[in-house]
């Protein structure tokens, strides 16, 4: 199998770097280096209200090519903007900031199709791209990056939800921001030299995780629940088929977070996965 299979309108050249749009783009990099169209989006997305979340993600679903294209533009983005200088490590502040994950914190996940999993937390918040505030705070970076060793080694990415305004679709936009951020190859690099001490494969798969604390009620919130699986098993798909990410990204879960936290790890339970 070579090249690329499928692309959307107007989506190959956003990959080979010389559409309007990614022009448009770096222009809005002059002033804001770390700014990528797919992160306006997520901060678009957050601003709005529940019922106008479950319109704009109806939205993506009928109009997919459109997430795809803001991931290709990041991607690129990022690849040719980064520094080495830029560490994944939040910046130091003065402020207290309170991290539920750390390194080595182990999280077992109840419910999934492969049973009872445990993965062992390379990493506490991790800022994909510089940001002058803790992700625990902008909401913008990873709260955790785990390793599920078996039955093959998976770098798992994982999101938090902070109050009930962080809905599930919110949360997946910004894992998916994330893993456009972390999954170049000199990303990828970064990821083994900072996390883990060692060289990672560029063919390392990755799995995302969306952390729920408190989960609502309400109907607007439970049509995100299943919106969200939907988007995100639609984009798993959609982006498996472009040669240079098939296999990349592996599974997509939604999880619960157990109220009690053993002294030795977490527990999650999994709401879905795909």
């Amino acid at each position: 199998m070579g090249g690329f299979r499928r692309r959307p309108a107007d989506l190959f050249d956003v990959t080979r770097g010389v559409s309007v749009p990614l022009r448009l783009a770096e222009d809005a990099l002059v002033a804001e280096p770390q700014t990528t169209p797919f992160r306006l989006h997520y901060e678009h997305c957050r601003s709005l209200d529940l019922e106008g979340q479950v319109q704009e993600c109806a939205d993506h679903l009928q109009h997919p090519e459109v997430l795809l294209m803001e991931f290709f533009e990041s991607y690129h983005l990022i690849e040719r903007t980064w520094s080495p200088e830029q560490s994944l490590r939040p910046p130091e502040t003065d402020e207290l900031v309170l991290e539920s994950f750390h390194e080595a914190l182990e999280i077992r996940v109840e419910g999934g199709a492969r049973g009872s999993e445990r993965l062992v937390c390379l990493s506490g918040a991790v800022s994909p791209v510089p940001d002058a505030e803790h992700p625990a705070i902008s909401r913008r970076g990873l709260d955790y990056v785990g390793l599920l060793a078996a039955p093959s080694p998976r770098l798992v990415l994982g999101v938090v939800q902070a109050s009930k305004d962080e809905t599930p679709y919110v949360l997946l936009l910004r894992a998916l921001n994330c893993f456009a951020e972390l999954s170049p190859p000199l990303r990828v690099a970064q990821l083994g030299h900072e996390l883990l001490g060692e060289p990672v494969s560029e063919d390392v798969h990755f799995d995302l995780q969306l952390g729920i604390n408190e989960p609502s009620s309400s109907g607007e919130w439970g049509a995100l629940v299943e919106l969200s699986r939907d988007m995100a098993e639609l984009f798993v798909r959609q982006i498996g088929e472009y040669r240079q990410f098939e296999g990349t990204l592996g599974r997509v879960g939604c999880l619960e977070i157990e109220p009690v936290r053993a002294c030795d790890g977490v527990a999650m339970r999994t709401i879905w996965e795909i």
